[in-house]
């Protein structure tokens, strides 16, 4: 092989070879053998991890300050605006980050591309003069050239290396003469082509080239040509076009951000308002409607709420048509396919109430005056006979009919038979100073086993109880007279010291063949109120008298004209005079009282605090008691717009 071919091996610059220097890199590998490791890698840590697992959890072992607990739960209890941001926003930060790391990375290897050529071309015209310098030993054209070189930007330094490692020119006259012995110094006088090496130079990062000077006529290597070029440039450009790139994808992250807010509310808020509707329902109110705002799936949902809403309402408004006992036996088979006929034997008492003189008195009133007082007096008997633990089973015209199901039931039956007896009197004394219609009505009451069941059709039944017991005590409610109380010798016989009996004269009824003997209730015991309360959620004031300085506030549960029962955060001895100030807006003023506690009870962290009123005037008393019995008439409820 002749010098000219040599030469032209030696001085071909494919392909190159780059060198780093400051960090070393792997040997080339296939895609074959790379996957093996990864693989073999991850089996390696996953058989780790399953062998750690079942032991503890490793992870609070290495982590032990972590509460994962309340981690979860923090981020399970974000709203969904939140989330909803956080992942969008998550979402275009990783899309921005992948672009941002594929085009700096290909925008360095573009600029780093250059560079190389750049340096190639630098070094093949400093390896042409310094060839011509070594042969003739004639410096001066080859530090000439060196300093044509460094005026282009960039350039560190540039020299010429002899075949034994020494400077022959540098671009700095103190170089010249030392022997290059460094890493990167042997790495280009080994090379036999076009090398390119990493490196720092004076603690700037570089790229140096190096290329091979060989003789043609002498038919070897003379020489080495060595240019420095620096990457600070290159860097700095790298760096600001980051910076650029940070701004910009800050201000869409930004603009995400808001875009992923609205986007949040815009799903969320019809679900918030919803929630809200929900709660209303929950909490027992069904006379509002959820707005429906959108007509996406959402809305839908919505829209099937409000239906469910109405469903309900209907629902509520038919339950008050049913008797309780029928209720409960649509509960009981509810999962079946169908109610059907039949009966069976249960005990209970009966209680029934007559209004005496209704049809002479309706003759003289209008259907509406009717209807309109017998509501009054039929609801104080049913909240009476649901207090007291009984159903009522029906009202037929101004007849009330209830039961109360179940053995030692008598003595409730008949203490709500005296309390509506007391609160007729107390309400009729009030409509009379009043100047309204008043109304006096006759109990009775037997007990005894009944079959109870449905009965009627297939297409129209009813949940009722019939039997001797029932007839009975439909019979002693047409012997009682207005305001006494009637019950059967078997009521009478159980009850026993519970009540204050008088004996009747035996009476016939229609069905026996002997006298039936019968007792009037004077007095029972647990039938302390002589006027009706009316459940209420009322605020108040009170203080103790004397004290008037030292306002409490306080929520009144029930009241009457006669006491009240307060739900106070601290307790108030039993026997304490109070003043209390109660806020009712449908009298229309600021009900002030004195009066004293006769009661007090705890529960939870509640006192429940009963208060005895001191007398009040009569005009007030008539008042109140007007109030307490008046009935709410609902009104038709508007669909919001």
């Amino acid at each position: 092989m002749n010098s000219t071919e040599t030469e032209k091996k030696i001085m071909d610059s494919s392909p190159q070879r780059t060198v780093d220097l400051v960090k070393v890199r792997p040997a080339p590998q296939t895609a074959v053998i790379k996957f093996k490791e990864t693989f073999q890698k991850f089996t390696l840590r996953f058989i780790e991890l399953k062998d750690r697992l079942p032991s503890l959890n490793f992870i609070r072992e290495r982590y032990p300050a972590v509460d994962y607990n309340r981690v979860f739960v923090f981020i399970s209890s974000m709203s969904v605006r939140y989330k909803i941001a956080v992942t969008l926003v998550m979402v275009l930060a990783l899309a921005i980050a992948s672009l941002g790391g594929v085009t700096f990375s290909r925008q360095k290897k573009l600029l780093e591309d250059e560079m190389q050529k750049r340096g190639e071309v630098l070094v093949q015209e400093l390896a042409n003069v310094g060839k011509e310098g070594l042969l003739t030993k004639e410096e001066l054209g080859t530090f000439s050239t060196i300093k044509d070189i460094q005026k282009n930007s960039g350039v560190v330094y540039a020299m010429v290396v002899d075949n034994q490692g020494k400077v022959y020119v540098h671009n700095m006259l103190s170089e010249k003469g030392k022997i290059l012995d460094s890493p990167l110094d042997q790495n280009s006088f080994k090379s036999d082509r076009l090398l390119f090496q990493k490196s720092v130079y004076q603690g700037e990062p570089i790229l140096d080239a190096s290329l091979p000077i060989v003789s043609k006529m002498k038919n070897m290597r003379i020489g080495t040509a060595r240019i420095g070029l620096s990457e600070k440039e290159l860097r700095d450009s790298i760096q600001k076009q980051k910076i650029i790139f940070s701004l910009i994808s800050l201000g869409f992250v930004a603009i995400g951000l808001l875009i992923s807010f609205g986007l949040s509310r815009v799903l969320t808020q019809p679900i918030y308002t919803l929630a809200v509707g929900m709660h209303e329902v929950a909490q027992g109110n069904l006379s509002q409607q959820v707005r429906v705002f959108y007509k996406d799936e959402i809305g839908k949902l919505t829209e099937v709420f409000n239906q469910m809403i109405l469903s309900l309402r209907e629902k509520m408004h038919m339950e008050k048509y049913l008797s309780m006992s029928t209720l409960v036996s649509i509960k009981k088979t509810r999962d079946h396919s169908s109610l059907r006929l039949g009966g069976e034997k249960k005990y209970v008492t009966a209680l029934f109430s007559d209004v005496r003189g209704f049809t002479s008195m309706s003759e003289k009133m209008t259907p509406e005056e009717v209807v309109e007082i017998l509501n009054i007096y039929l609801n104080v008997q049913g909240k009476v006979v649901l207090q007291r633990g009984g159903a009522v089973d029906k009202f037929v015209g101004d007849e009330v009919m209830a039961i109360f199901e179940g053995k030692d039931q008598e003595i409730n039956a008949v203490r709500a038979a005296v309390e509506i007896q007391c609160f007729c009197k107390a309400l009729n004394s009030s409509r009379m100073r009043l100047d309204k219609k008043q109304m006096q009505v006759g109990v009775g009451l037997n007990n005894g086993d009944v079959v109870m069941g449905n009965m009627g059709s297939e297409e129209q039944m009813n949940y009722t109880v019939i039997g001797d017991t029932i007839n009975l005590a439909a019979r002693l409610c047409s012997t009682a007279r207005a305001g006494q109380v009637v019950i059967s010798k078997a009521i009478a016989d159980v009850i026993g010291k519970e009540a204050k009996l008088r004996k009747l004269e035996p009476v016939m009824v229609k069905g026996k063949d002997k006298p039936i003997e019968i007792y009037e209730v004077i007095e029972v015991s647990g039938v302390s109120r002589k006027y009706m309360r009316r459940l209420v959620e009322v605020n108040a004031l009170y203080h103790l008298i004397g004290l008037t300085d030292e306002l409490n506030n306080a929520l009144v549960k029930n009241i009457g004209p006669t006491g009240c029962l307060l739900e106070a955060s601290s307790a108030i001895g039993i026997g304490s005079r109070l003043e209390v100030e109660i806020d009712i807006k449908v009298l229309q003023t600021n009900f002030k009282v004195q009066g004293v506690v006769r009661h007090l009870r705890k529960k939870d962290a509640k006192y429940f605090v009963g208060i005895h009123f001191d007398e009040l005037l009569e005009k007030d008393k008539d008042h109140i008691t007007e109030w307490v019995h008046r009935l709410e008439t609902e009104t038709p409820q508007r669909s919001p717009a």
